[in-house]
C-alpha cells in the first residue's frame, strides 16, 4: 500500500499549526502551575498538512498506553492526564510525580525499545517549564527516519521529500500493528492447541488422564509442540497480511515452505513425534486467511473468513486429479482412490464446513447453556467423530470401522449427550478406542479449530 491509502483527513495550514503551538504552551503552563511537578507533552511526529487520520489516531492511542506503562514500570506515578483533540494533531499531557530527568530517561528508553517510538514527540518539562534534553542525559540525538544522519540537520536542509518521509511513517505504523495482530492470532492458535489436549476425557486421544492410543507421546509432548509452533503461526499470519493481493494459489505456494519449517520445529521439540502436523496445515490456513482479511482491511465475519479459506485452498483440488489405485503414492491418495476420502485437504477446499456448520455452532450452544470449555469441547468432539470421515481412524483401522464408529455414535447421540452422564459415556469410549488402538486425530484438529474460532471471536473480534 502507498501512504496515500492511509492519509485521509482534514488538511491544516501554517497559521493553524502556530495557533496549536500557542495553545499547547498555555496548557503546559497551566498544568505546571497547578501541579508543581514534571509534565510530559505528547504528540506525533507527522509531517505534511494532514495530521489526523485513522492509522495516526491508532498510533496516538498506542503511544498513550505505552507512556503510562513505561512510567508505571519505572516507578514514576502519573497523577493526571489531559487530552486535546484537534485537526492540527492530537495531544496528551501527563503530570508525573517524579524528577524530570528520570522521566526523560524512561521515555528515551521507550523510544529506543519500541519501533513506534521514533514517531513519538515526548517533551519532558520540569517544574520551571524547562525542557529536558537528550544530550544532558548523554543520549545521542535522533537520527533521520530515512538515513543515519542527524534528524534535525536532515529536516533543516530538507534532504528528503515529504512524500518519502510520509511513506516511511505510514510503513512504520502499519508494520507495528500488523505484527501485533499476527501475534494475537498466533496466541489464539497456541491457546486453542493447548485447550484441545487438555480437554478430558477424549476417546483414544492424549488428555490429562492418559495417553490414549498413543504410546509415543503425552500431554507434555503436545505442550512443547504447541509452544514451538508459536513463531510460525505469527509468520503464517504476517504472510497473509504482506501478500494479501496475491491469488490463493500464490499464497498457498508461499505458505508451503513455512509449513515445512514449522513441522521441523515441531519434530525437534517432540524428538521426532508427530503431534501437530494436521494442525499446522489447518491452523496455518486459518491464521493466513485472517491475515489476508487484515491486509485487505476487510471487517471480520465467519462468512468472509470462509471465502478467504476457499480461495486459499482452491488449488488443492489438483491433488486429487487423475489419482487411481495404480498411481497413488501416499496413504491419503489411496484412501481417495478407493473411498473418495479427501481428508483435511477436502475440508479446506470446501471452506471447512464441519467447523463452521457443525462443530462451532454445537460448541457455542453448549457454552451458552453454561457448560465449561472442557465439557463443551468433549461433547463437541463426539459430534465431530460421528459426522466426519476421520482419516486418522481409517489409518489405524479401516474405512468400514470408521463408518461403524460414526454410525454408532450418531445412534448413541439420539438423546443429546448433555442430557446423559456424558463423562461416564466418553470415558467408556476412551477405553474402547484405546484397546483397539484407534485415535480420532483429525477430529481433534477440528476441535482445536473450534476452540480457535471461539477464542478469536471472544478476544480478537469481541464486537462481532
Amino acid at each position: 500500500m502507498k501512504y496515500t491509502d492511509f492519509i485521509v483527513g482534514p488538511q491544516v495550514g501554517v497559521a493553524e499549526m502556530a495557533q496549536a503551538k500557542e495553545r499547547r504552551v498555555e496548557v503546559q503552563q497551566q498544568l505546571l502551575s497547578t501541579f508543581q511537578t514534571t509534565l510530559i507533552s505528547f504528540t506525533l511526529n507527522i509531517m505534511g498538512p494532514t495530521k489526523v487520520f485513522p492509522l495516526a489516531e491508532k498510533t496516538f492511542e498506542e503511544g498513550k498506553t505505552l507512556i503510562v506503562n513505561q512510567c508505571t514500570a519505572y516507578g514514576l506515578p502519573v497523577i493526571h492526564e489531559q487530552e486535546l483533540r484537534a485537526t492540527t494533531g492530537n495531544e496528551c499531557f501527563f503530570v508525573v510525580k517524579a524528577p524530570a530527568k528520570k522521566v526523560k530517561a524512561a521515555l528515551c528508553a521507550l523510544e529506543q525499545d519500541c519501533s513506534l517510538g521514533r514517531l513519538f514527540d515526548m517533551d519532558v518539562l520540569d517544574v520551571d517549564g524547562q525542557k529536558q534534553s537528550r544530550l544532558t542525559l548523554g543520549i545521542p540525538s535522533r537520527t533521520c527516519l530515512l538515513c543515519n544522519n542527524n534528524a534535525f540537520i536532515c529536516g533543516r536542509s530538507r534532504s528528503h521529500s515529504i512524500e518519502l518521509l510520509l511513506e516511511r511513517v505510514c510503513q512504520m505504523m502499519w508494520d507495528y500493528f500488523a505484527y501485533q495482530h499476527a501475534t494475537k492470532l498466533a496466541n489464539v492458535a497456541v491457546r486453542a492447541l493447548l485447550r484441545e489436549v487438555l480437554a478430558t476425557p477424549k476417546p483414544g486421544l492424549v488428555d490429562r488422564q492418559n495417553t490414549g492410543a498413543h504410546a509415543d507421546m503425552d500431554i507434555h509432548t503436545f505442550e512443547r509442540s504447541a509452544l514451538a509452533l508459536m513463531p510460525y503461526f505469527v509468520q503464517f499470519a504476517l504472510y497473509g497480511i504482506d501478500h494479501c493481493g496475491q491469488d490463493g494459489q500464490g499464497l498457498l505456494q508461499g505458505l508451503r515452505p513455512l509449513g515445512i519449517k514449522a513441522e521441523l520445529a515441531m519434530r525437534k521439540a517432540t524428538q521426532g513425534v508427530n503431534t501437530h502436523k494436521g494442525a499446522i496445515f489447518s491452523m496455518g490456513l486459518l491464521t493466513c486467511a485472517l491475515g489476508v482479511l487484515y491486509g485487505k482491511q476487510l471487517p471480520y465475519s465467519q462468512g468472509q473468513l470462509r471465502l478467504e479459506l476457499k480461495a486459499l485452498s482452491a488449488s488443492l483440488e489438483a491433488d486429487f486429479q487423475n489419482v487411481t489405485m495404480e498411481t497413488a503414492t501416499s496413504h491419503g491418495e489411496r484412501l481417495y482412490a478407493q473411498h473418495g476420502l479427501r481428508g483435511v485437504r477436502g475440508e479446506a477446499i470446501d471452506g471447512f464446513p464441519h467447523l463452521f456448520d457443525l462443530a462451532y455452532p454445537r460448541f457455542y450452544a453448549l457454552r451458552n447453556q453454561g457448560m465449561t470449555l472442557n465439557d463443551a469441547g468433549i461433547i463437541t468432539l463426539i459430534d465431530i467423530i460421528a459426522n466426519v470421515e476421520d482419516s486418522n481412524i481409517v489409518a489405524r483401522s479401516d474405512y468400514a470401522t470408521m463408518q461403524k464408529i460414526a454410525m454408532r455414535l450418531r445412534q448413541d447421540c439420539q438423546i443429546p449427550l448433555e442430557e446423559q452422564d456424558y463423562l461416564a459415556y466418553i470415558h467408556s469410549l476412551d477405553q474402547q478406542f484405546t484397546a483397539k488402538n484407534i485415535s480420532a486425530g483429525g477430529s481433534a484438529d477440528l476441535l482445536a479449530m473450534t476452540y480457535f474460532l471461539y477464542f478469536l471471536e471472544k478476544e480478537v473480534y469481541p464486537c462481532v
